[in-house]
């Protein structure tokens, strides 16, 4: 798998969550929050099984898959699977730029039976909400378990600033203009 980054996050979904940037997207959606996730140039390739041996050295309730778009992954099912079966108590949440009814090939719409919660469609600049999980409120959230309640994805959304290797990074929902964000020396992930 193409991987931008990964880190532990408390914004990007309920509880302690190991969240997985890809890399690679088709979808160029107006003042994306991640544009250096778009190119399909090799970045960090890690196996399906390299990215779960990670994920064990840290104790997370939960996983977030973004990017990028995990569903443009070709081996995203193999990783999934995986991911299930460490049956997490906050679940897996997946964020793809795709409608579900876009979902249709048989390898992508398998997807749908190792996650918990789906947040579907593309970003729209013009419908930008401050809220949630969602980007925007063309985006629908959909439920494939109990495992993450509708009411725990509804709160004030936030950011969290890390430094890593002298570099900042910035994970969650910021209001704050990206211009602002890059004149300050903030990496956008």
């Amino acid at each position: 798998m193409n991987i931008h980054a990964y880190s532990i996050s408390r914004v990007n979904g309920p509880g302690n969550r190991f969240v997985l940037w890809t890399q690679g997207c088709s979808k160029g959606c107006n003042n994306c929050f991640n544009p250096l996730t778009w190119n399909t140039n090799n970045n960090l390739l890690l196996s399906p099984l390299e990215i779960l041996n990670i994920i064990k050295n840290f104790e997370v309730d939960g996983i977030t898959l973004t990017g990028g778009d995990p569903l443009e992954q070709s081996d995203i099912l193999e990783l999934l699977r995986l991911l299930y079966n460490l049956n997490l108590p906050r679940g897996i949440i997946l964020f793809t730029g795709y409608k579900i009814d876009e979902i249709n090939n048989s390898s992508m719409r398998d997807c749908l039976n190792y996650i918990d919660v789906l947040i579907d469609g593309r970003y729209e600049d013009s419908l930008r909400i401050s809220s949630g999980l969602k980007g925007s409120s063309n985006q629908n959230i959909f439920y494939f378990s109990s495992k993450i309640k509708e009411d725990e994805l509804l709160f004030d959304q936030e950011v969290e600033i890390n430094i890593n290797n002298k570099e900042i990074y910035l994970t969650g929902f910021p209001v704050n203009d990206r211009k602002f964000l890059k004149d300050l020396g903030v990496i956008l992930k």
